[in-house]
């Protein structure tokens, strides 16, 4: 029984390991590209580029880590199956509660490897990130615009300057070019000898120069100004409109300001279903593994292409019905606490009904 136990640790320990190394490297390059789009107005060094993907990472690993537990068991029982090692397991007197067993134990380590990564790494790594913000935030209004080189404001404005210079915290350039894309769909720019930009009051003033337009219909609009003022949409330096989300607040202070909040209200649902699924989604990785468990037991192919595309959309399924189930919660369709309950007691349904089936017609599965 040691052996069988052993044998069957090893491979789910292999075939999550190896899964959890592939979607770590996919999914955090990819989500990574797409919260470095928010930095880059800052012009972050290359070491803050690295320790926000480091962060990414930290803050999806619960979610990783479950698709790999579920990918893992789908492939090591999908293998014990195709070479009759099941089969063989269960000629020798082995029953499906024996195989069970391991499977147990090796859902409640990573129930606790998925809970501790859930409930501190997760919102510590979210507020890391909002710190890196806000410091870059701080930074760029303390430091003078780079010389001779572009620069992003925002999503609407390109910046490019010969000299710049700080002063009374406002910035001053000499030998401007602005490329500007209008709300209309106008695309044009501003060429300036000078100017300046005041981020408190978050206005740019160009002084003699330039602006060239061209409208969607190809119209040609030329500007001569001395003098010419307009507001920066951006929120580059608007460092009182950075705080922390519910998402990227400690256990601790989330219970205070669910305390501060109005019962009732929507803040408060938002607030309380956060809350909860501090405690719940952990929990999933535990049904997630059972239920990889009976897939690969009913699935009748050999082909692991087929395998691994039948189990990420057997995974996106669970997860779909997991916010659809959360977001009655924190919408107050449903009190937040019933809403995991009832989500995780049909999944448990579920599982009955696949246990049972399988127990009345296992020489047909395997």
């Amino acid at each position: 029984m040691r052996i069988f136990w052993k044998y069957h640790f090893r491979e789910y320990t292999f075939y999550t390991f190896s899964f959890f190394i592939i979607f770590s490297a996919i999914i955090t390059l990819v989500q990574g590209i797409i919260k470095l789009q928010d930095f880059l107005n800052f012009n972050p060094p290359f070491k803050v580029i690295f320790q926000l993907f480091i962060l990414v990472f930290f803050q999806l690993l619960s979610f990783i880590y479950s698709l790999s537990v579920f990918m893992g068991v789908l492939f090591a029982i999908h293998r014990l199956k195709y070479e009759k090692e099941v089969l063989a397991f269960c000629s020798l007197g082995f029953s499906l509660e024996d195989f069970m067993k391991p499977l147990l134990i090796f859902s409640l380590i990573s129930l606790m490897i998925t809970f501790l990564a859930h409930f501190f790494l997760s919102p510590w790594s979210k507020r890391k990130v909002r710190e890196i913000q806000i410091e870059l935030v701080k930074a760029q209004a303390e430091k003078s615009f780079p010389e001779k080189r572009p620069i992003a404001l925002g999503k609407d404005y390109y910046l490019y300057v010969r000299k710049s210079d700080l002063k009374d915290n406002a910035h001053y350039f000499k030998n401007i070019f602005l490329l500007k894309r209008e709300k209309e769909g106008k695309k044009g720019f501003f060429i300036a000898q000078e100017g300046s930009y005041s981020p408190k009051e978050n206005i740019f003033i160009l002084i003699k120069g330039w602006g060239i337009f061209r409208d969607p219909q190809n119209n040609i609009e030329v500007l001569k100004f001395g003098d010419y003022k307009f507001k920066l949409d951006t929120k580059t330096f608007k460092e009182e409109e950075l705080y922390f989300k519910r998402g990227e607040k400690s256990f601790t202070e989330l219970k205070e300001e669910i305390e501060k909040l109005k019962p009732g209200t929507s803040s408060y649902f938002k607030y309380l279903n956060e809350y909860y699924q501090r405690f719940f989604f952990p929990l999933s990785v535990l049904f997630l593994a059972f239920q990889s468990f009976f897939l690969s037991i009913y699935l009748k192919t050999s082909y692991r292409f087929l395998l691994f595309f039948i189990g990420i959309t057997a995974f996106l399924i669970f997860f779909t019905f997991y916010n659809f189930f959360s977001s009655l919660g924190e919408n107050g369709e449903i009190f937040p606490l019933w809403s995991f309950v009832i989500f995780y007691f049909l999944i448990s349904i579920l599982l009955v009904f696949q246990y049972v089936g399988l127990k009345r017609k296992r020489e047909l599965y395997l």
